[in-house]
């Protein structure tokens, strides 16, 4: 009666360790699929994924030879427990009858008494010493070798090959998450439940009942519903999902042979998995090898692990394999397949929080697809549900009900996660002279930064070499693109470990000099940008802020100094082209691929301009023919974005400038109001020594977006309507009502004045103006009409105001 209980027990203890294997593979599924997208920075990773694959892989090997050597320690204890004495007696230890002696049983005689005694004392200590005799111990690491042996060759040469399969979707893996969200890498990936069923059925006869076989394709298609988008069809390029499916082919190929190889040899699954990791160690290190030799820039194996997530990524790689090897060891790839149904699932909850994508409704019906077909498929085996499984699907249904409260026909709302587009910049603070007081204001501008470059002259001229990623002593504000372009190389130059490595770019800002109170001219004042206000710029081009306001300099390129509007540089009696030119002689001397015409230059606003990373090694270049002719910088700095421009499109009528036509002011404008500050999203300048309240309304716009970034929003989508007819019937019956009786009364079609032209207050919609008010309004004008004068073509007081900012 004992074989069946002990039997049911059994049984109990397997399908305890298949939920607690898929749970857990569930568990570290989620996880991966967060860390692998957070350790990313600007869509690329820092580090080698060849060379983390060598890492994690090692570690495996170590996490299963312990747990190998574990096992041979026990499984000696319990031999030694079991085995008992090493020798058993064979003759009792007490006196007994003469009857029973051993003589007479034997039938010797002739031994006196005395004689008797002695070799029966004798004999007692032989035995008690034997009885005291520990069991000889078999050498530990000769088990532990032994425990690999039991694996057999054909399965030793089954696992090189698994080795090669694992090493291809491990190293690809990194792809798929550059290319999409981890929601739809799971999704897809989770087709792979279809080929695998399929693989198992044709090729290790398993049996997969007709139930199963309806979960199986009632799963695939909730997962498919759930990446479904009806405005615009598939949420990534065709090329993506191809990426994706040929990975659910070769890991549906590496799942089934790897149940076969397990399950058809009797070692220890510490002893199989040691000999896996120990093949898959020596075939990723010859990749990684391999693409050091073929790409020199190639990360070393511990380069560019400089953010927790990094870290993680190793140590979920090496959970993740054990868990889906206990999950083939102790239940079945089918199983292992809707384990990974089941956090698809929740990633594709949570993708729109990692990668800031959004959540259509069919996420949800597909979501409850994906948890039913998983409960039908295990309904064969067990009735009731684990209490794990209600508590999961209580708790995605939660999450179902709170993101999609009502039905509606409006867009639905999505959410997104507020980022810097800065926050892959490198922000370059310039002033012309030491004014330490004024880098706490400044500082509010790091939150949105990669890194802020802080260049300040000290007020010893020895120091004016300092020079590093943060700050720099630079003198001369008349070359300042001079060490512009040193910060540019000393990014260049840094190690693939290193964070320079993440800058895409660099902006500069110019922060002038400061004069003091009361002396003509006097200003203390900053360039300015609002930050969040340049989400939607292409950070792949070079920025150009492109103004006329007053009388700043504009980006014009030209031959002759007529061209330049009377720019003060170019007067007969300045002439700051003629270094320029010579530069480009020399340049033109050097035979280089760059296309520009000698004879030409450029002038422009260099206060406020952005450089992608992509052409940090022109500039750099570029700059040592101006710099060793000591030419002025808004002629410099134009003239190089022009020769890059001109080299560096990819096509003609192409160009990689933009032109920011929204920023306010000039080299020499005189500070900005309050209307100009919020009504421009960057601008020079903010004035210190003037409008205090100017100041002030522009830091606490900085602090309010710093407290926003990387706080969710809720955005709502556009609707799009394919004809009149359709935008119609989504207005209210007031708005329709009120619309059919404006377009009854169309304008007549002919062209007069007097149809403009209207009396003073005849709408009644003004007052009449108060004599105050008019003579304020007079004013106004007058002083207008006073500013526009000193601000002509001529610039005449910007001349002054140049000239006097480098004195």
């Amino acid at each position: 009666m004992s074989v069946p209980r002990i039997q049911k027990s059994w049984q109990i203890g397997l399908q305890s360790a298949a939920y607690l294997s898929a749970l857990c593979l569930v568990t570290i599924q989620v996880g991966i699929g967060i860390i692998m997208k957070s350790s990313q920075t600007g869509g690329k990773y820092t580090f080698s994924s060849s060379g983390l694959v060598i890492i994690s892989e090692f570690l495996k090997l170590v996490l299963s030879a312990s747990l190998l050597l574990r096992q041979c320690l026990k499984k000696s204890r319990q031999r030694s427990e079991e085995s008992g004495p090493a020798y058993t007696p064979l003759i009792p230890l007490t006196s007994s009858p003469r009857s029973s002696s051993p003589d007479e049983l034997i039938g010797l005689k002739g031994y006196n008494e005395e004689e008797e005694k002695s070799s029966e004392e004798t004999l007692r200590e032989d035995i008690e010493l034997a009885l005291h005799r520990p069991a000889p111990k078999q050498n530990i690491l000769v088990s532990w070798v032994a425990a690999l042996t039991e694996v057999s060759v054909e399965t030793r040469y089954g696992f090189a090959n698994l080795a090669l399969l694992y090493a291809l979707i491990n190293n690809t893996i990194f792809v798929s998450y550059k290319l999409a969200d981890p929601g739809t890498i799971a999704l897809t990936r989770s087709g792979v439940i279809f080929i695998t069923a399929f693989v198992m059925v044709t090729t290790l006869r398993s049996k997969i009942s007709t139930i199963q076989w309806i979960a199986i394709v009632i799963q695939l298609c909730g997962l498919i519903t759930t990446q479904y988008r009806p405005e615009v069809g598939t949420s990534y390029p065709y090329s993506t999902y191809a990426v994706l499916l040929a990975q659910v082919f070769v890991s549906s190929v590496a799942g089934v042979y790897n149940q076969s190889l397990l399950k058809s040899d009797s070692a220890s699954l510490h002893a199989q998995n040691t000999m896996l990791y120990a093949f898959g160690l020596v075939i990723n290190a010859l990749i990684h090898t391999t693409i050091r030799i073929v790409k020199p820039e190639e990360p070393g194996l511990f380069a560019g692990y400089t953010n927790l997530p990094s870290y993680l990524v190793i140590l979920s790689n090496v959970f993740i394999g054990l868990a889906i090897t206990a999950v083939y060891k102790y239940a079945d790839a089918v199983i292992k397949c809707l384990a990974s149904a089941v956090a698809t699932g929740i990633l594709l909850f949570l993708s729109p929080a990692i990668s800031g994508t959004s959540m259509t409704p069919l996420t949800v019906p597909g979501g409850l697809i994906v948890f039913i077909s998983s409960w039908l498929f295990q309904s064969l085996k067990r009735i009731t549900l684990p209490l794990g499984t209600i508590t999961t699907i209580l708790i995605i249904t939660l999450l179902e009900t709170v993101a999609f409260p009502e039905h509606t026909t409006k867009p639905s709302p999505s959410t997104s996660t507020i980022y810097s587009p800065f926050n892959t910049t490198m922000g370059y603070m310039k002033w012309n002279h030491y004014l330490v007081e004024r880098i706490q204001l400044i500082q509010k501008y790091e939150p949105f930064f990669h890194t802020v470059h802080y260049s300040m002259p000290l007020p010893e001229e020895k120091d004016s070499e300092i020079h590093n990623l943060t700050h720099d002593a630079w003198q001369n504000p008349l070359v300042n693109y001079m060490q512009i372009a040193r910060t540019m190389q000393y990014i260049l130059d840094q190690p693939s470990n290193s964070s320079a490595t993440e800058i895409t770019g660099l902006l500069f800002m110019h922060l002038n000099k400061r004069r003091e109170r009361g002396k003509a001219n006097s200003t203390q004042s900053d360039a300015w940008i609002d930050p969040l206000d340049f989400s939607t710029e292409d950070f792949s081009k070079i920025w150009v802020a492109y103004t006329q306001a007053y009388g700043g300099p504009t980006f014009t390129c030209g031959t002759s100094r007529t061209q330049f509007g009377g720019w003060v540089g170019l007067n007969t009696d300045r002439n700051w082209h003629y270094p320029l030119l010579s530069a480009q002689a020399s340049l033109l001397s050097a035979n280089t691929s760059y296309t520009f015409n000698p004879s030409e230059w450029c002038i422009g606003w260099s206060d406020i301009y952005y450089i992608p990373r992509a052409y940090f090694a022109d500039y750099v270049y570029l700059s040592a023919f101006y710099g060793a002719e000591n030419a002025f910088h808004e002629l410099v700095i134009p003239t190089i974005m022009h020769i890059i421009d001109q080299t560096r499109r990819k096509r003609d009528y192409s160009s990689v400038i933009n032109y920011l036509g929204h920023c306010y002011g000039g080299c020499c404008a005189p500070g900005a109001d309050l209307n100009q500050l919020m009504g421009h999203r960057c601008g020079h300048k903010i004035d210190y020594l003037g409008d205090q309240e100017v100041v002030r309304a522009h830091y606490e716009r900085i602090d309010r977006q710093a407290e926003r970034l990387r706080t969710r929003v809720t955005e709502m989508e556009m609707e799009s309507y394919e004809d009149f007819a359709g935008f119609g019937k989504s207005l209210s019956g007031e708005a329709t009502k009120v619309y059919k009786e404006m377009v009854v009364r169309p304008p007549p079609n002919h062209w007069r004045w007097d149809q403009i032209n209207f009396g003073f207050n005849e709408t009644g919609l003004e007052p009449p103006p108060q004599v105050e008010e008019e003579m304020s309004e007079v004013e106004g004008e007058k002083k207008v009409g006073e500013r526009s004068a000193n601000l002509g073509s001529e610039g005449v007081e910007n001349s002054k105001e140049l000239l006097a900012r480098y004195r």
